[in-house]
């Protein structure tokens, strides 16, 4: 940067400052020089002085000979004039529309958000920048926005996967990151791991009245949260609200009926054709199969059962009451009340999403103890069906999460991250929504990811968008297609002042030059910058901090990541050896990889806890 001096008219004023600042200054100093106490000077100031002494024929020659140091003393004085004008005019004054600057190197070494470093276990891995790799250390939630094709499971998922160590649910809808991580989250980070997939009998099982107790004091409180998952009264009006929630009523009671019969009179199974199972499908099988008159008529008998307990009673009235209720409930109104309950069951009604619910493999109040990782993989064909089950899941494990505060429980000592590929696709949760402020603190992470910001105004109203996304403190970008986002983003990331000079002429008796200097707003990242950003690069938006310009951790371009890969398959360390004509393969940089189909093809990174 080039140091501004002043212009012709600028000089001439200094010059007339210095010289005043030279005789007034040298006018002091000669009562100094002669001997002059500063009080005496207070009294008997006179700037006439000076010019006397230089002029005067009568002045003593030694007296005069003062005159010289005096004004010398006034000229050294007087340089604080053009030395301040100077520093003002290149002073950096205030910028009026905004000063806003991508983070420097130093930036990222002082960040509290972001460690800047090559290896790392426990954080989020957000971005690559010269060489070291991001991660996102605060216990908050990190968002992705991006297209499709962007490179997300490339740069975001995999590699996530691949050195992350502890806990993480992972929304799979390819299955892609089930088949080419879940052997080195098996075999070399030391997870269990499980594929959660309901439209496939080859699944691992998810159980959620497994986590609800009736006998224990919450337990019923338990089952009113669940009836709020699978009954969710979002967006729904009038009679279908109305309807919606004497379905869930009724649901109730018959999975309080359903746990009585199991525990405490088991002959009623044989009854109903039941089994002794305590899930959502044997509750539809109990509202198929169930003989209301036969069960409100044997009530005294039921409520005489040996072995109740104040609590288990209360529960066995409560299912006949609802049951009752029923009941006696109109046929029209019974009609639309079964309506909203199969509505909502219809998923329970297939095979293999019956298999997935009877049974239980994973513990999800263990997320936090050990290491355990949930592929939840949903293939793309069956996306329009899995809605209701993932909703139910993913609101499920939260709700679990929160049961138990680590802040009086030393035994959940790890974070477990939720990596949520097509975000949008679960539809609305209302724990997240509501409670994002707090979530973190139970040491669960979010990692969410969406194509836009409609998307999400689509499910959570507009104002419901903005509440979720002020929840992310680390939001990532790509390059954004939608016009409306990318204006948004551009004022995220902010303003710079730019300057301009320009120069007039005028002509007539006398020809005079003037230049003048004015300010603008620029966003230091346009909007139509965003749209053609380079596949490579990415922006992390921080609280409190500048924004990153960064690239995408691309795992399939550094042997931190595809040494692992080739650690856990023989033969993709054999592919990548041929490919590369050499036999060490590990630890190298700079080598070619064989492609995501061929790795696939190889089968070895799929972990076999299936097979």
């Amino acid at each position: 940067m080039s140091l501004k001096l002043p212009d012709k008219g600028q000089w001439a004023f200094i010059g007339l400052v210095m010289c005043l600042v030279t005789y007034y200054t040298g006018s002091v100093a000669v009562y100094f020089l002669n001997g002059k106490t500063p009080l005496y000077i207070w009294k008997n100031f006179d700037s006439m002085l000076l010019w006397r002494i230089i002029t005067e024929s009568n002045i003593r020659t030694d007296i005069r000979l003062t005159a010289i140091p005096s004004l010398l003393s006034g000229m050294v004085s007087s340089l604080i004039v053009p030395a301040f004008i100077i520093w003002q005019l290149n002073k950096t004054d205030v910028a009026l529309y905004g000063d806003a600057k991508f983070a420097s190197d130093n930036d990222l070494r002082k960040s509290k958000l972001l460690k800047w470093e090559k290896e790392n276990d426990t954080d989020i891995l957000v971005g690559a920048y010269k060489g070291k790799y991001l991660w996102y250390t605060a216990p908050d939630f990190v968002s992705l926005g991006a297209g499709t094709r962007a490179g997300k499971g490339a740069a975001i998922g995999i590699p996530n996967l691949l050195v992350r160590k502890h806990s993480l649910i992972a929304l799979d809808p390819k299955q892609e990151l089930w088949k080419i991580t879940s052997k080195v989250r098996e075999k070399l980070l030391g997870n269990k791991v499980f594929l959660l997939d309901p439209f496939n009998s080859k699944t691992h099982q998810f159980n959620p009245l497994f986590y609800i107790d009736l006998k224990a004091e919450s337990g019923a409180k338990d089952l009113l949260k669940l009836i709020e998952i699978l009954f969710p009264s979002y967006g729904l009006t009038g009679a279908e609200a109305h309807f919606n929630n004497l379905a869930g009523q009724y649901w109730t009671g018959l999975a309080k009926l359903l746990h009585f019969f199991i525990n405490y009179d088991p002959s009623w199974l044989s009854e109903f054709g039941l089994k002794p199972v305590f899930s959502i499908g044997s509750v539809v099988d109990l509202y198929s199969n169930i003989d209301r008159e036969l069960i409100l008529s044997k009530r005294e008998d039921l409520e005489g059962t040996k072995g109740l307990d104040e609590n288990a009673l209360y529960h066995l009235r409560d299912a006949l009451t609802k049951i009752r209720e029923y009941h006696e409930t109109e046929d029209e109104q019974r009609s639309s009340i079964d309506g909203s309950f199969r509505k909502k069951m219809s998923l329970f009604y297939l095979p293999t999403v019956r298999k997935c619910t009877d049974g239980n493999d994973f513990d999800l109040r263990q997320l936090r103890r050990e290491d355990i990782t949930v592929y939840v993989g949903v293939n793309a064909e069956d996306m329009s069906l899995a809605y209701d089950f993932l909703n139910l899941f993913f609101n499920f494990v939260v709700e679990v999460t929160l049961r138990e505060n680590p802040d009086f429980d030393p035994t959940l000592k790890h974070d477990c991250l939720m990596f949520l590929d097509e975000f949008p696709s679960i539809g609305y949760m209302p724990i997240i929504k509501k409670g994002s402020g707090y979530i973190a603190g139970f040491k669960l992470k979010l990692l969410t990811i969406y194509q836009n910001i409609s998307q999400l105004n689509e499910i959570y109203g507009v104002e419901g968008a903005k509440t979720l996304m002020s929840a992310h403190p680390c939001r990532i970008i790509y390059a954004v297609s939608e016009e409306d986002d990318a204006k948004k983003i551009s004022e995220k990331l902010g303003y710079i002042t730019t300057k301009s000079t320009g120069s007039s002429k005028t002509s007539g008796r006398s020809t005079s030059k003037s230049s003048s200097e004015s300010e603008a707003q620029r966003a230091l990242v346009l909007p139509q910058e965003l749209g053609t950003l380079d596949f490579k690069e990415e922006f992390i938006i921080l609280k409190g901090e500048n924004p990153v310009k960064a690239e995408k951790a691309l795992y399939f371009l550094d042997p931190y990541f595809m040494d692992r890969l080739m650690m856990v398959s023989p033969k993709l360390t054999e592919l990548t050896a041929s490919l590369n004509k050499t036999k060490k393969v590990l630890g190298v940089k700079g080598l070619k990889y064989p492609s995501k189909e061929k790795m696939l093809s190889v089968g070895e990174l799929e972990s076999e806890v299936l097979l």
